[in-house]
């Protein structure tokens, strides 16, 4: 049983007051309300005895229900991409192994991964936390956000996207930590409560820090990779990721838009963390072979952004007019907005649920 440090807890203790306060409101309820309502679903259809009954309309509606996908305008984008790599009959074995093998549960989590594609970490461990919330946690921004600002960065890999098995193991091992404190007493862990409270204050009682004005600050390449897809797919953009553009080129991620007499218009995003800054600019001058590609945007921080403007400004004015820059953190920041659109836009009720 892993125990919490005692600054840990007492960071706990600074915010479980408001928490609790926060519960009363008409905001929180609604939060409950769906997550009963979720929960009931998802183990009527993911039980034992109904997973292999699964259809892939049933898949579908589960995909586009999940909040990994919220701010997704085109949510069954998620669930054709999964699809398009991986046949159902396999995804749905898949899944029952991962929800009710078994093996550890960092073992079945590591072969889920490693056999269906177009699915990240957020989506999964939602799946799993709805179907077994005595044992699974969620692992997404919110949560990541929530466990940095307890001061638990030490604990758990908060910096990663996409963990490994048994770093989702030691996560859940965390969040039961938080559970026992936030509800001593209780027979049964209940890892979507900590999600939760997680979420209260990582949206809720988040404070500016110095650190976003850093030039040199920190992101998960996989991450901002996996929002562009969101954010392009949001926009209407048909978005793919790793996707080879041209003869030696393959790209982290493509925004393409069909027009009537254009034909098609794509954007490539090349996603910089470390390397080589020669590598990059080769591969998007390859890019550039491509006669639909429109525009080249480097994605970074304000370090290694200066850093590649300085390495391209003695390259041809026909290449650098087709570059563009962006901050890797108002990636992250146009992903949240995205995000917090599309819940607004789900309360009008715009299109009929299932």
């Amino acid at each position: 049983m892993l125990t919490l440090s005692d600054q840990a807890r007492a960071k706990i203790a600074e915010f479980l007051p408001k928490f609790q306060k926060w519960l009363e409101t008409d905001e929180a309820k609604e939060f409950l309300r769906e997550r009963e309502a979720r929960e009931k679903e998802f183990r009527t259809l993911l039980d034992t005895a109904s997973i292999d009954q699964l259809t892939e309309l049933d898949y579908r509606r589960i995909i586009a229900s999940l909040w990994a996908y919220a701010g997704w305008t085109n949510k069954d984008y998620v669930a054709s991409r999964v699809l398009k790599s991986t046949d159902f009959n396999l995804f749905k074995s898949e899944l029952r192994n991962l929800l009710h093998g078994d093996a550890p549960l960092g073992v079945r989590y590591d072969k889920f991964f490693e056999r269906v594609k177009g699915i990240g970490p957020a989506g999964v461990t939602e799946i799993l936390a709805f179907v077994k919330r005595e044992q699974c946690g969620i692992w997404n921004d919110k949560s990541r956000k929530g466990l940095d600002m307890l001061g638990l960065g030490q604990d758990v890999p908060i910096k990663k996207y996409k963990i490994s098995g048994s770093e989702y193991e030691k996560v859940n091992e965390v969040l039961k930590s938080i559970f026992r404190v936030i509800k001593p007493g209780a027979k049964e862990p209940d890892l979507l409560f900590v999600d939760l409270f997680l979420y209260y204050v990582a949206t809720h009682m988040q404070e500016a820090e110095a650190q976003a004005e850093e030039e040199d600050y920190q992101f998960d390449h996989d991450e901002v990779v996996d929002k562009l897809v969101q954010i392009g797919n949001g926009l209407g953009f048909e978005a793919e990721s790793e996707k080879l553009v041209a003869k030696g080129a393959r790209v982290d991620v493509v925004w393409e838009a069909k027009i009537a007499n254009l034909g098609t218009l794509s954007y490539v995003f090349e996603v910089h963390q470390a390397g080589s800054v020669d590598s990059l600019i080769l591969n998007l001058q390859r890019a550039k072979n491509n006669p639909t590609v429109q525009k080249l945007v480097i994605v970074a921080n304000s370090r290694n952004i200066k850093k590649i403007k300085e390495e391209v400004g003695s390259l041809s004015e026909d290449f650098r007019k087709f570059l563009a820059f962006l901050e890797a953190r108002d990636v992250e920041r146009a992903a949240d907005l995205l995000s917090e659109l599309g819940s607004i836009l789900s309360k009008l009720e715009l299109v009929r649920p299932f």
